[in-house]
């Protein structure tokens, strides 16, 4: 059997990771190496600076959410932290975790902006990357990844599309559906080249801190095992 890869090469001297010596990065971020590793090249100063952002913000969004929760369940019935976390990065899907993804496949066919809002509006689409259940107004991690973008003097034209779908929804609609987290993340690695498919493995590479420390806490703080209670659950058969 014959095994091709770019991605990485051991030898006695040094490992090799996309062309760079192992050693070399070692002196490096980790999360510069996540950006080498996935995108194929070294980012530069201010790739560097907002990809870490873009991880740190989504590195654990609350006990609440689906991965998470997953994660704290299956810890309390006994099993290993590995299987903890691989059952919260299992729970990732495009309704929790593939936003990013979606959008990211959005962005990157839109050929005219009111043109797309108005045709998904009228047939009921999904819009990806906008929108919040708690946020109305603006997503506070959105405004904090833009002004990180102004200060490090990145531009791009999927940062400008998003932002005129944002004012396209509000005038069409009238009122005010946010740009998210997902959306101006899809925007952002999509100008930084990635794929759609590593956008939602960059979600994931961020998420699972968040699940590792959810997990433990579950398993020092809380007694087994986790259930819904039956005053919870409404039995509706005969």
């Amino acid at each position: 059997m014959e095994f091709k890869t770019s991605i990485s090469k051991m030898s006695e001297k040094d490992h090799i990771i996309r062309g760079e010596k192992l050693s070399k990065l070692v002196e490096g971020s980790f999360s510069d190496a996540i950006f080498l590793i996935l995108r194929g090249k070294k980012p530069n100063k201010a790739e560097s600076k907002i990809f870490e952002s873009m991880l740190t913000i989504s590195i654990d969004h609350g006990m609440g959410t689906s991965s998470s929760l997953t994660s704290r369940f299956v810890m309390s019935t006994g099993n290993t932290i590995n299987v903890a976390v691989g059952a919260g990065v299992l729970a990732l899907g495009n309704h929790h975790g593939g936003a990013i993804e979606k959008a990211m496949e959005q962005l990157s066919s839109i050929d005219d902006v009111d043109d797309f809002v108005e045709k998904s509006l009228k047939e009921k689409n999904v819009i990806y990357g906008f929108g919040h259940k708690i946020y109305k107004d603006a997503d506070p991690r959105t405004l904090q990844l833009l002004d990180i973008c102004k200060n490090e003097k990145f531009t791009s034209m999927f940062l400008d599309e998003a932002l005129a779908i944002e004012k396209a929804l509000e005038a069409k609609k009238g009122k005010k559906i946010c740009l998210n987290v997902d959306g101006v993340m899809a925007a952002i690695l999509l100008e930084m080249g990635f794929t759609s498919d590593a956008g939602r493995a960059v979600f994931v590479i961020a998420r699972v801190p968040g699940l590792a420390a959810q997990a433990v806490e579950e398993k020092d703080n809380e007694k087994p095992v986790r259930r819904v209670d039956e005053e919870e659950i409404s039995y509706e058969g005969e």
